[in-house]
């Protein structure tokens, strides 16, 4: 029964294939014509036909007569359906799965769903992996199978693997990893309508695969959330990264969203905050995905390291500047080198920048001295030398060529650390093969080059993170954190408002002080309370407020520095206001705060993949910065640390001018808090905006909340 391999893994590297529905005049002949000269053993099934492409063929599947790996089903959707439904119902026939070629499924809609739900059901039953349908196949470079009906590109064998919801968007990756010349392709699959099997089952796949040492992924959806990231978590753990390229970015109706979480959390913001929480890459284009990805094919992985130190070395002093603005673009570290001004100075007089180093006026041998001290410092973790050298300028002497890229590879070969040489622009010329032995690798220019070491960096910070949080350490961003019990929606009525199902002011904030977020006093007056007897059990002066409004000051009805003396007048002056614009009448009373700072603490429950926790400044800052930090609920006090720290920046939360920082202990406990009850009330929490969570002397308290909740049912 297959070997004992699982079904996806027969599918994607099989032993045997059958070809369904394959005849000599098919449009897919050219495609699949590679597989015939592959690793495969193939088997052609046409009732019609008693051979094709020169093969004998058989009627059915059954004739064939033993485990068949892979199927290519060359049929319309409804007779693709029938197969699958009679591969599952043919008592002994073992089939690891099938490559559903075929529209007219899901994707149109009506019929061709009831047909994906029959496929769907059918597969399932008999326990088969299947690739689509509605996408273009797959193809396993190494073991020469192509069973797609993409075109044909150049492809050399390599451990990058890759899935795409769009076929064609494989194109591009392949075009890209072929300017690559020392890295390629593993296995291509475009996944189609993922009827059966989806994304978290591919990644799953190449966590166990040998051939694959990284993984890309373009994508437009995740429909397994918690399964997908498990399955990411998996392939950190054993050390393979996961790169994303995210299709359909722009959502106008995300624009649209009612509260202030709700417009700065569209769903590609979500993408990204929960991807990177899981340390995966994120890449924009398909040559930035290859970018990204390219090193880790091109290093074995004991030469993988952090990059928080990176070294620079050219011979142009205009790509010494460059690649300097540019590494902090891309978030490398380029390490200062103070301590090597005093050293340099005594070899190259005016040399005043020893990283990035430009090396232009440097003899022969300065050079090799100068070369191999950098390389070999242990201070640095990774080496990037720029040598503008084209084909042409490249000098022979015995059919070696003469460059200062000899003293880089040799010092190289000495250390375990990323030894990057790049072009000006492109990789360098065939000429530097002969110094590729495994530690000097080729990058592609100055920025896709900074961008392989940013994502070698972070991928091995982050599972040095997560293997230390398994054995017990602190908690980082993507390790799994549990949540608590659900919690019920409050039992009072919602108020309805334009912007959704509110909750009333009261109970948010009851229900905000019951889960661990700080609230700022208030007192309630009811609509039918007499505002002459209006005693808040604190005191002035005060901030008025209608109660149950989403956007109160769209109806002038917030009144501020109000002595105890004009409460009675505030409160009538807002219930007028409410009974002209048809609102609640219910009325909030505040004290003024001494107020240090604000913060926009929000909620997003009803992203694809699950709730997640929103955190930015407050007040006017929220539409003056149009910046927000995010991560997915629940987590853990040291993911709400790396939350809070992308703020730093900005020195508001961190102290600024003489002036202290937040309690920043205080606002990480608030953040847990907040994602837990993301978590726990999941099942109804729409949206939440905390706006402001002020910070003053008294501490942290929300002034404020709006919260909507979800229809019922």
């Amino acid at each position: 029964m297959g070997a004992g391999r699982s079904p996806l893994a027969r599918l994607l590297c099989p032993a045997t294939i059958a070809f369904v529905g394959l005849s000599d005049n098919s449009h897919f002949c050219r495609t699949v014509r590679p597989t015939l000269d592959g690793d495969a053993e193939i088997f052609m099934v046409n009732p019609r036909y008693d051979t094709v492409l020169g093969r004998p063929a058989v009627p059915s599947l059954t004739d064939i007569g033993r485990p068949v790996d892979a199927v290519l089903s060359c049929m319309s959707a409804e007779r693709t359906t029938d197969l699958l439904e009679s591969i599952g119902a043919v008592a002994g026939l073992d089939v690891g799965g099938v490559v559903l070629i075929a529209n007219g499924f899901a994707e149109i809609g009506g019929e061709g769903e009831a047909l994906q739900a029959r496929l769907t059901a059918a597969a399932r039953a008999a326990g088969v992996a299947a690739i689509g349908p509605n996408g273009l196949g797959f193809i396993n470079v190494p073991h020469r199978v192509s069973l797609t009906i993409a075109s044909h590109h150049k492809r050399r064998p390599g451990g990058i693997s890759i899935v795409s919801h769009s076929g064609a968007m494989l194109s591009g990756a392949a075009m890209a990893a072929w300017s690559y010349p020392d890295c390629g392709l593993n296995v291509l699959v475009s996944a189609g309508n993922e009827a059966v099997t989806d994304l978290a089952d591919y990644v799953d796949y190449f966590v166990t695969d040998p051939e694959t040492t990284a993984i890309g992924l373009i994508l437009e959806k995740i429909r397994r959330p918690a399964e997908f990231f498990a399955a990411v978590n998996r392939a950190t753990s054993a050390g393979k990264p996961v790169v994303v390229l995210k299709l359909a970015r722009t959502e106008q109706s995300r624009q649209m969203a009612a509260s202030h979480t709700g417009a700065l959390t569209g769903e590609a913001w979500v993408y990204d905050a929960a991807l990177r929480q899981a340390g995966v890459g994120l890449a924009y284009d398909v040559e930035e995905l290859i970018d990204r990805l390219a090193l880790f094919d091109q290093l074995p992985p004991e030469r993988w390291t952090p990059v928080s130190a990176l070294g620079v070395v050219t011979r142009t002093g205009g790509f010494a500047s460059l690649c300097a603005d540019l590494a902090v673009a891309e978030g490398v570290p380029i390490a200062p080198l103070e301590s090597y001004r005093p050293w340099l100075a005594e070899r190259v007089p005016g040399v005043t920048v020893p990283n990035p180093l430009d090396a232009a006026s440097f003899g022969a041998a300065t050079w090799t001295e100068i070369i191999g001290k950098y390389v070999t410092d242990p201070g640095l973790d990774a080496i990037f030398m720029i040598q503008p050298t084209s084909d042409e300028d490249v000098v022979w002497r015995d059919g070696v060529p003469l460059s200062p890229v000899t003293d880089y590879a040799a010092a190289a070969a000495q250390v375990a650390k990323p030894c990057v040489i790049a072009n000006c622009s492109g990789v360098p010329g065939d000429w530097i093969e002969g110094y590729l032995d495994g530690a000097l690798v080729r990058g592609r220019g100055l920025r896709p080059s900074l961008r392989g070491l940013a994502t070698m960096g972070a991928f091995v910070r982050h599972r040095a993170a997560l293997q230390v949080a398994g054995a017990g350490g602190p908690a980082v961003a993507g390790a799994p954190a549990v949540a608590g019990p659900s919690v019920a929606r409050p039992g009072c009525a919602p108020v309805r408002q334009p912007e959704g199902l509110m909750l009333p002011f009261g109970a948010t904030m009851a229900l905000l002080a019951e889960h661990g977020i700080p609230v700022a006093p208030y007192h309630l007056v009811a609509p039918e309370a007499d505002a002459a007897l209006i005693r808040p059990p604190f005191g002035g002066p005060y901030v008025v407020k209608l109660a149950d409004v989403a956007h109160r000051t769209e109806h002038d009805a917030v009144r501020l520095r109000v002595g105890v003396g004009e409460l009675a007048g505030a409160v009538a002056e807002l219930r007028s206001i409410a009974a002209r614009d048809q609102l609640a009448a219910s009325v909030a009373i505040q004290p003024m705060l001494q107020v240090s700072g604000e913060a926009l603490l929000g909620i997003q429950g009803e992203s694809e993949l699950g709730p997640l926790v929103v955190l930015g400044l407050g007040g006017v800052f929220v539409e003056v910065l149009n910046r927000v930090g995010g991560r997915m609920a629940p987590f853990s006090t040291e993911v709400a640390r790396d939350l809070i720290e992308e703020f730093a920046d900005l020195k508001v939360m961190h102290g600024f001018r003489g002036r202290p920082g937040w309690d920043l202990d205080a606002l990480a406990a608030i953040l847990v808090a907040a994602g837990q009850l993301a978590a726990r009330g999941r099942e109804w929490i729409a949206t939440l905006d905390i706006n402001p969570l002020v910070w003053g002397p008294e501490g942290f308290g929300a002034v404020d909340a709006l919260l909507l909740v979800r229809a019922p049912g």
